[in-house]
């Protein structure tokens, strides 16, 4: 078995925090009691050292350099959005939208498409397609489970294979790191092109979302809010506990200041801008790699550059200059453009740090739980599982499955890859097993399990963007990553025995359909809910 475990018993500290989050709904108390128990079981049991030992994984978790950027990031995207409320952008730019947008379908299919066309960032792409569009789902009496959902499983999963985001750069690094300790004379970029079409959950779960939303096939928890949001107007369930406590009415646009949708739109195109050029320069990309490839009509060279760069670049100092930036431009529009005195610009940025504090102290307990499972070898105990009974054909499948449980476990993706890369890709080789088929297992099966975690940060910010209840968000979204998932084990399963990308993504499209018909229209998957959503709301089951 790789790495030292404490076997069955690493489950524990993560299935602890999962099960009080789902049942009791107080996540920061069941994130920190699941820490807690990581620290005592350490300890040797001792729970008064065990505390301290807990105390220390947050400290260390927090202070660490890439969470600590990306809270920064946070509270600059919080400044931002309280910058941005103040000036009355967002109310303009979603009056303009919503002139535009005539139903309910429009409206999904405006988020579903808005998460999908900002693929350089998962979290940038939250964030905007949240922001701009939870006032018009909101008009149309969509449920804010719903919009959670649809940001989730359009913006991540597209960052992922998008061949210019945040996400390469991890991602290929990872394939070289192996094919360098391998000897593998293969080009890591090629590598991960090759295994996009083995990307079968993040490819799915993009599709399911256009499915559910243009054949209006809702199932389980989800069906119950959107009847909900539909039969009483409330997009949220009552005692609902949104992630962000503050919206857009709570700060007062001055009187004397007329709105402009360009209040929104300059600093979210300086977020995005600002993002890609900053990915490029951290990357060490030069005006000559891009100047003289150009001046050849050398495409290629150019195209080449620039995914070095961004392979090279530094993810945490490309978004967290972004959000600075995003900030320091709304600024500039207020007080200069609009004429909007310091106070209540002051006290809007105070609005937009109180805005994110929630999502901020739930994002440095689940790094420390994730870390606290690492500490106790999740990891190695689910991949020494595996190794029993792997075979070449088998390998695709459960490379998949560890990984979405130690995505789950761990409530990170980027976490998860880097837990499983070395372990089964050296295997895969050894094997003789397909390396791209071995690869997009790793990658699809880590989003797949952080899909599913109530402690990964991709599924808080989800919650956050959206102002849902972030219990409800993780209920409601299950049932379709399970459908997904599912299909993409049988796939991954099919293509172990031969079965090419390509067919097995169109069986796993008609099984998907299929799917997704049968639990809408036969099967009252609502019943498996840790708590009924709408027991109080006198909504029908019909």
């Amino acid at each position: 078995m790789p790495g030292e475990t404490h076997g069955v018993i690493s489950l524990l500290p993560a299935l602890v925090a999962i099960g009080l989050t789902l049942k009791t709904r107080q996540v920061l108390l069941s994130l920190f009691a699941g820490i807690w128990l990581g620290g005592t079981i350490l300890t040797g049991y001792n729970p008064i050292a065990g505390a301290a030992r807990a105390l220390e994984f947050v400290v260390s978790n927090v202070t660490a350099t890439w969470n600590m950027k990306l809270l920064l990031f946070t509270f600059f995207v919080g400044a931002m959005l309280g910058m941005i409320f103040l000036s009355g952008g967002m109310s303009a730019l979603a009056t303009r939208i919503a002139e535009r947008i005539q139903t309910r379908k429009q409206a999904e299919v405006g988020t579903a498409t808005l998460g999908m066309l900002i693929f350089v960032d998962s979290y940038a792409s939250t964030m905007i397609t949240g922001s701009v569009m939870r006032p018009i789902t909101d008009t149309f009496e969509i449920s804010r489970e719903k919009l959670a959902y649809i940001l989730d499983s359009t913006t991540s999963p597209t960052a992922s294979v998008a061949v210019v985001s945040t996400w390469l750069g991890f991602e290929v690094g990872l394939i070289r790191q192996q094919f360098t300790n391998l000897g593998i004379q293969a080009d890591p970029f090629v590598m991960f092109l090759k295994s996009l079409p083995f990307r079968f959950y993040s490819l799915l779960a993009m599709a399911l979302v256009f499915i559910v939303i243009l054949t209006d096939w809702e199932f389980g928890p989800m069906k119950r809010a959107e009847q909900r949001a539909e039969q009483t107007g409330k997009v949220l369930r009552d005692d609902a506990d949104p992630l962000i406590e503050t919206q857009e009415d709570d700060i007062e646009t001055p009187e004397d200041l007329d709105p402009r949708w360009w209040y929104f739109a300059v600093p979210i195109v300086t977020l995005v801008f600002m993002t890609g050029f900053s990915l490029l320069f951290t990357g060490g990309l030069t005006v000559d790699a891009v100047v003289t490839p150009l001046l050849g009509m050398n495409f290629e060279t150019l195209g080449n550059n620039l995914v070095q760069a961004i392979s090279n670049a530094s993810t945490a100092n490309a978004i967290l200059w972004a959000a600075f930036a995003g900030a320091g431009s709304i600024l500039a529009i207020l007080v200069g453009h609009a004429r909007v005195g310091l106070e209540p610009v002051s006290d809007a940025i105070f609005e937009g740090f109180k805005m994110v504090m929630f999502p901020v102290a739930v994002l440095s307990l689940a790094w420390s739980i994730g870390a606290v499972s690492q500490t106790l070898g999740v990891g190695p105990f689910i991949v020494g599982i595996s190794e029993g009974v792997i075979t070449a054909a088998m390998l695709p499948a459960i490379v998949f499955v560890s990984s979405m449980l130690i995505a789950f476990s761990i409530g990170t993706s980027w976490g998860t890859m880097g837990i499983l890369f070395p372990v089964a890709v050296p295997l895969a080789y050894q094997l003789g097993a397909p390396l791209p088929s071995a690869i997009g297992a790793i990658l699809t099966g880590a989003l797949f399990g952080d899909h599913c975690s109530p402690i990964s940060d991709t599924t808080v910010l989800s919650s956050m963007f959206a102002a849902s209840d972030h219990v409800d968000h993780v209920n409601t979204q299950i049932p379709y990553a399970v459908l997904a998932g599912v299909i993409a084990t049988l796939l991954f399963l099919a293509s172990g025995y031969g079965l090419p990308a390509v067919p097995a993504l169109l069986i796993g499209l008609v099984l998907l359909v299929g799917g997704a018909y049968t639990l809408s229209e036969h099967v009252d998957v609502g019943r498996f809910t840790v708590y009924d959503n709408d027991a109080d709301l006198g909504v029908s089951d019909d």
